[in-house]
This record gives C-alpha cells, structure tokens and sequence, in this order.
C-alpha cells in the first residue's frame, strides 16, 4: 500500500457494476419486484421465494465465477421457482424475465456524490473512462450505462466482450491497455478505479496502471497476487488522492 493517499494520474478507468451502481442491492430489488408477482400469482410465500434466491445465487456465483462463466441473474428465476414446484411456461418465463431487466435498466442506485466526483475530475483536466463486462443481454450494459446521469462524463466508455472482443477474464489486461490507448495516454498514467480484486485490481497493475479498491458496495472475495494502491469505502473519497 502507499505510504500517501496522493496518487499522480491524469486519466482514471472506473468499473461500472457495484463501483459506480450499487448493483447487488439492484439485483436483489429486481427478484423482490419479480416474486412479489408471482408469489401472487401462484399462492407462495414471498420471502420465501426470496430467500431462495438468495442461497441460488450463492451456489451459482461460486461455481460459475470459478469457471469464469458469465451469468445472467434472469436465467434463474426458473429454476428457483421449480424449487416451489412451479413450472414456468415460456411465455411466462419471457414475461418474468423482461420485468427483470426492465426494472435493472430504470432503478439503478448510486452515491448522490458520484457525479460531482466525476465533475471534478473533468475540471481537472482528467481524462475520464468507464471498462466494464458486458452483460448477458446483448446491448444491456450500455442502456444501463446510458440511463445514469453521469453517461456523458466519459471521453471513452469500453464494454469488454462487446465493443471490442477481449473480456477482463482473459488474463492478458488487453481490454485495460486498449482503454489506456484510447484516452492517449501510458499506462502508468492511469488509474483504475474498481470493486474486484481479480478482474479490476490484478488486470490494472499488470499492465501498469495504479489501481484503487472500492468496497462501498461489495466487499471484494477474490484475491490478487497484487495490493491497490489505495482502498476507499465512499466514492468521495477519490478527493483524498487530488
């Protein structure tokens, strides 16, 4: 870790999921939104659907994040209601699955303070970039991007897998050295912003960038043979590093 919080940059590559949006609690919300019409629907008990998705997360993350496998949360409502013997037609299945998304897409949460971070980091004279995975819906993750009120701060915005073809799995940083590339500057002058210890911290520094671990939403389970420079808890606290 750095003996200062001081960081010299002068582009900074932000992640979007649980980073810049609260994207746990969206998804959680986004399944309570969905089981509270079912559970209607077929006479189950709510929180019980809940809680089972809950655990179904659990067991699907760990196992496909093993196999660095993709994952759409809207797949899973199936199964998890099965568990309740119900079985979805697929009109059905695409109607829940729709209502999904669309909640993701227009409820999104994050810090009141986020975009005058970003504001300021403009005034600056920073070169800014969002570098996200896609999500399993194609076009997805660039709708939800677009659907925040910080979208037109980023001089360039990167959706590994689907603007260019290299996902932050694929071990090589080459999503990071092509966001680098893109905002024009080297590598050690950019700083990643990030909440995964694997895919955000580990990719940033192997290509040189500095790297700062943010866990205002999710505390990181993965591990890095790498240290960010910098762990901050509160996206307002990026003003501790001008």
């Amino acid at each position: 870790m750095l003996t200062t919080s001081r960081i010299r940059f002068k582009g900074a590559v932000f992640d979007f999921d649980n980073t810049l949006v609260d994207t746990k609690d969206l998804i959680d919300n986004a399944y309570r939104h969905v089981f509270h019409e079912i559970a209607a629907k077929f006479n189950l008990d709510e929180d019980k659907l809940f809680l089972e998705a809950g655990s179904f997360q659990k067991e699907k993350i760990r196992e496909l994040q093993a196999a660095k496998t993709s994952y759409n949360h809207a797949d899973w409502i199936l199964p998890i209601v099965g568990r309740f013997s119900v079985n979805l037609n697929k009109e059905e299945e695409e109607y829940y699955k729709n209502l999904f998304y669309s909640y993701a897409i227009n409820n999104q949460k994050f810090s009141e303070k986020t975009e005058s971070i970003l504001l300021e980091l403009k005034k600056r004279g920073k070169k800014l970039a969002l570098l996200s995975e896609r999500d399993a819906v194609p076009g997805m993750k660039l709708q939800r991007i677009k659907n925040t009120p910080f979208y037109g701060y980023f001089d360039v915005i990167m959706i590994a897998g689907e603007t260019i073809p290299y996902s932050k799995t694929d071990g090589k940083g080459t999503p990071f050295l092509e966001t680098a590339k893109l905002l024009g500057l080297e590598t050690n002058e950019v700083l990643m912003i990030g909440d995964r210890m694997d895919l955000d911290i580990q990719n940033a520094k192997e290509v040189g960038m500095k790297a700062v671990l943010f866990t205002g939403y999710l505390k990181s389970q993965e591990y890095s043979k790498y240290q960010p420079d910098l762990v901050i808890n509160d996206i307002s606290e990026l003003r501790n590093i001008f």
